[in-house]
């Protein structure tokens, strides 16, 4: 059982770890929902695997230290368990991601360009970012950021070519000019 509890324990920390770092890749279910599940069970499986490790040392400061680094995980892990149990309750009723909503989509020989306009709440402003998505495999997509700009809510997609992008930023206030911004794909 020791040996399971130190498989568990890497597995879960690699897991959590993988999906906090910025790599230019990330895994992404295409049901947003599924993003949001996701994260709320690796917040509660994280803080019981450090103590279900801890549970299987022989020594007593093993055990202790297993015990105080869950209840310092704990915590943490329970505010992040919230704030994605409330958005995973929005997105469940209305069916949007008013977070990172879609707002277009353009397919390109076998890859999905897809707009989506962030909001980070009433403290900041909409930010656009353009993904890149391929399906790998029942509902799960690896997706790589290809160009983002904070300030800004509306833009056009259009294809040029099979080489490029053409995307036509709206104006974020009254002061602000159309932004065209060509990107090579």
């Amino acid at each position: 059982m020791k040996q399971v509890s130190n498989i568990i324990v890497v597995i879960i920390i690699l897991i959590t770890s993988l999906n906090m770092i910025d790599f230019p890749w990330e895994l992404r279910f295409t049901d947003v929902k599924k993003n949001y599940l996701f994260v709320m069970v690796l917040a509660i499986i994280l803080p019981f695997s450090v103590l279900f490790w801890s549970l299987y040392r022989e020594s007593k400061p093993s055990k202790v230290a297993g015990i105080i680094v869950s209840l310092c995980l704990s915590a943490p892990c329970y505010i992040v368990f919230i704030f994605a149990n409330s958005d995973y309750a929005d997105i469940k009723n209305e069916g949007i991601d008013y977070s990172f909503e879609e707002i277009n989509r353009l397919q390109v020989n076998d890859n999905s360009y897809v707009l989506y306009r962030t909001n980070g709440g009433a403290t900041t402003s909409f930010g656009l970012v353009l993904r890149l998505e391929k399906k790998v495999v029942l509902g799960l997509n690896v997706v790589n950021v290809i160009y983002s700009k904070y300030k800004a809510s509306e833009s056009t997609l259009e294809s040029i070519g099979s080489q490029q992008i053409k995307m036509q930023i709206q104006p974020y206030d009254k002061h602000g000019k159309v932004e065209v911004v060509v990107l090579n794909i």
